[in-house]
């Protein structure tokens, strides 16, 4: 599958209004938990890039998004590594 797709599919799937996290949260805990971190390290990879956003690359509609990933980015510090296992 090409990363075009997968991101298409994501984002019909959080387009939609019936939508649950928790939904997605109960599948993706039944994945193999190096499917897991792969995960993680993917969100983290967007916190990271929403963090580095200069303020005339967003607005209102995903400002709290960069503010959010911007505290998470500087909690977290250099302590960012998720290993493959």
């Amino acid at each position: 599958m090409k990363t075009e797709e997968v991101v298409q599919i994501v984002s019909n799937y959080v387009n939609s209004i019936s939508h649950k996290p928790e939904d997605f949260i109960a599948h993706m805990s039944c994945q193999h938990r190096t499917l897991q971190q792969s995960f993680t390290r993917l969100c983290l990879a967007w916190f990271q890039h929403l963090a580095s956003l200069e303020d005339n690359q967003y607005d209102l509609r995903n400002s709290e998004s960069v503010r959010i990933s911007k505290m998470v980015v500087t909690a977290l510090g250099d302590d960012d590594y998720l290993p493959m296992i």
